[in-house]
């Protein structure tokens, strides 16, 4: 994935209530989080040019959140769980290149982040073996991950590529204990949109409020 650079920023007063605003609207369970310290970074994206993508992170109350917003035009726009903001800014500031597959995989990659719904993060995978379980487990959820591994386990592969209506990019998540298969699809004018169909739920993972490195993954471990 395309590593974006980051630039520490200290919003204005201006900025400062366009982002209350903004949060109030579409993000209120973080808008409380405004009065307390952020670290806010602006991410060296190369799609948009007349907006910043900002990632704002809270670290109080614990645990910690983190907000993506979109500003420009004198305003800011939740990205966070709100897909159509994302929508919102292309129209208006229409991204270049994302013909071709690597340009339109790394957008996906990262507008896919921005605007996650699941506030307790999406771990991508590649194969069944890949899925996080509990480290401890009793019989009645080993045999689970048996029925699963029967249903899915020769589904779930590394993300697979294709041209449709732009660029179609499927792929599997674990996220929330649930088991996702999502597409998104990359036009050229970066209208970008995800379909998720959840396949399993409730499975023997950590939900994912606490996240940490196992084997060299980073991976939710509470």
């Amino acid at each position: 994935m395309l590593q974006l650079a980051r630039t520490k920023v200290q919003l204005t007063p201006a900025e400062q209530a366009q982002l209350r605003a903004a949060a109030l609207r579409d993000a209120p369970e973080f808008a409380h989080r405004l009065a307390s310290p952020l670290d806010i970074d602006r991410l060296e994206q190369p799609w948009f040019r007349q907006h910043r993508v900002l990632e704002i992170a809270s670290s109080v109350p614990f645990p910690p959140r983190r907000l993506h917003v979109a500003a420009g035009d004198g305003r800011m726009r939740v990205l966070t769980a709100h897909i159509e903001n994302l929508r919102a800014v292309a129209a208006d500031d229409r991204p270049g290149g994302l013909e071709a597959e690597q340009a339109a995989a790394d957008y996906a990659e990262h507008a896919n982040f921005w605007t996650a719904t699941h506030a307790l993060g999406e771990l991508k995978i590649g194969s069944f073996d890949e899925i996080p379980w509990f480290a401890s487990l009793d019989d009645q959820q080993r045999g689970a991950i048996e029925d699963l591994r029967s249903r899915f386990g020769q589904s779930i592969r590394p993300e697979q590529r294709s041209r449709g209506d732009g660029w179609v990019f499927r792929s599997w998540w674990v996220a929330m204990r649930q088991l996702i298969e999502r597409e998104l699809v990359v036009p050229p004018d970066g209208q970008l949109r995800r379909t998720d169909e959840v396949r399993a739920a409730d499975m023997p993972v950590p939900a994912g409020s606490h996240w940490g490195f196992v084997n060299g993954r980073f991976v939710p471990i509470g």
